[in-house]
């Protein structure tokens, strides 16, 4: 069975189709499958990849994120690259004044500028659309990578927090 998403955003680069979409359950074994191939480099930045055990666990958590979307609490974006869910972005701990933003995309899709767009795409979003004041970003000590992205993006880094994240902040300055 073919689905069909709801596009929010697309945009190629180099001789790739992205699109950002809702999340939905159909993209479950797709997703899950990229967290496994992926699993070794995500963990060393983020907790959760270890609670995601199977296809099931993936649609479940996609349903929460549907659950939080609903509850105006988050928005959360799978990020298609010529049509397999590749990754994910979302905006968490949102509420009317600030949202943070979250991501991650599959190794084989990274450093073709697809994260650096989706992020743009992202910031847009949330200022325009929700007028949030101010989005804030934070990475591990050691990922280059997505330090990059924030900076790439206008996101300007502020200091380290508790946890020892690097944070970044992006000020909307259209209000």
């Amino acid at each position: 069975m073919k689905y069909r998403a709801f596009v929010l955003y697309d945009f190629l680069t180099g001789n790739k189709k992205i699109e950002l979409i809702l999340p939905e359950t159909w993209q479950a074994a797709s997703l899950f499958n990229q967290l496994q191939k992926n699993f070794v480099e995500f963990s060393k930045y983020l907790k959760w990849p270890g609670k995601i055990n199977s296809a099931q666990d993936e649609a479940a958590s996609i349903k929460m994120f549907q659950e939080k979307m609903v509850a105006g609490k988050a928005l959360n974006l799978v990020i298609l690259v010529d049509g397999v869910p590749s990754g994910m972005i979302d905006l968490h701990e949102l509420n009317q004044i600030s949202g943070e933003v979250g991501y991650w995309l599959s190794r084989d899709a990274q450093h073709l500028g697809i994260m650096s767009k989706s992020v743009e795409f992202l910031v847009e979003y949330a200022f325009k659309q929700l007028k949030l004041e101010f989005l804030i970003l934070r990475t591990a000590q050691d990922n280059l990578a997505s330090q990059h992205v924030a900076e790439r993006t206008g996101f300007q880094y502020i200091k380290d927090d508790q946890n020892y994240h690097k944070v970044f902040v992006l000020k909307n300055e259209c209000q």
